[in-house]
């Protein structure tokens, strides 16, 4: 059954299945006034739908992915996916950006049953599973609010923290160091998808790991806004030395013109396990910085797990990141005998 076929919106509303790259441009209006509603800094571009939606992993665009439709405007959509932990537990992804002008606990959890009952259609029995979802919250020790309050209200805990982080300028970056036996130098395309999947293994063993596959480093590859000559990786300094640390830095040309700054990302922080607490991440974040000071930006942005092991949100802040948005990371167990 297509989801869409479950949905059953109040009155106004309408579902219907996705029709490819063709909605792309209203899904992209949608996901940009959901996201600066949640405080998440990152402006989604058309190109990026498109390059995603391209190479989509444990999703079936023909059945799992609805649009929303109001007076005949796109007002929202739907995309259901999983990932499987070492473990073995499926982790089943609620995923529904809603423009804010329309997003009430009614349609809310409409859409919530619907996905969750759709989900609930691949698994087999007896499979260990949760729903997952993401909400903006106030922060760890604080009320819910909003779409926060309403999946507690479903049943689901918050059990991980992210936060949105903005350097508010590219002054007095420090010079930091690299440990003996370590060192930089510029990226060769034909290494970037051994870089990728170095990134993937560094959190092995972590809450949200998920097993890397050819075609996950597929889709990190075709994201749009991909230059490897802004990337910082560290490498044992010897032959075939492996990596050992790395951000991959990007500058999205789009949202600076939109937002009338002038913003460079510093994402995909990794370092090797065994390899963290020498310094690597700061000194490369460091190099970073001063790397988009010299493309031209003035500020610099990223998103953080907080319960990073290698205390990464403390290592941001003390190199003048400021916090400016939380998003609690949802869970809620399948009961057997729902499966």
């Amino acid at each position: 059954m297509h989801l869409a076929d479950r949905m059953h919106l109040p009155e106004g509303y309408r579902a219907r299945p996705y029709r490819g790259p063709a909605d792309h441009g209203d899904m992209t209006g949608v996901l940009v006034a959901y996201r600066e509603h949640l405080g998440d800094p990152e402006y989604p571009t058309v190109e990026q739908l498109d390059a995603s939606y391209a190479h989509l992993i444990d999703c079936d665009p023909n059945l799992d992915i609805v649009v929303i439709e109001h007076a005949g405007t796109i007002v929202g959509y739907v995309r259901v996916s999983r990932t499987e932990d070492e473990d073995g537990t499926t982790n089943c992804i609620l995923f529904a950006p809603i423009r804010p002008d329309h997003l009430d606990r009614r349609l809310f959890d409409v859409v919530a049953d619907a996905q969750e009952a759709h989900m609930l259609t691949w698994l087999a029995s007896g499979t260990p599973a949760r729903f997952r979802a993401f909400a903006a919250h106030p922060g760890p020790g604080r009320a819910p609010t909003d779409e926060a309050e309403w999946l507690e209200a479903r049943g689901f805990t918050a059990v991980e923290w992210g936060a949105s982080l903005v350097r508010p300028h590219l002054d007095e970056i420090p010079d930091l160091a690299l440990p003996n036996g370590v060192v930089t130098r510029p990226v060769r395309p034909d290494e970037r998808r051994a870089i990728w999947e170095a990134h993937l293994e560094a959190f092995r063993g972590e809450w949200d790991f998920e097993e890397p596959t050819p075609e996950m480093v597929d889709a990190e590859l075709a994201e749009p806004y991909i230059d490897h000559t802004l990337w910082k990786v560290a490498w044992v300094d010897e032959p075939d030395g492996e990596v050992v640390g790395q951000v991959k830095s990007f500058i999205n040309t789009e949202e600076n013109e939109q937002r009338g700054y002038r913003r460079g990302y510093t994402e995909q922080i990794s370092t090797h396990p065994a390899w963290r607490n020498r310094g690597i991440a700061g000194a490369l974040l460091a190099m970073s910085l001063r790397e988009l000071r010299d493309r031209g930006m003035t500020e610099a942005a990223l998103g953080v797990d907080t319960n990073n092991p290698g205390g990464a949100f403390q290592l941001y802040t003390r190199l003048g990141f400021e916090l400016r948005a939380y998003e609690a990371v949802y869970s809620k167990d399948v009961v057997p005998s729902e499966v």
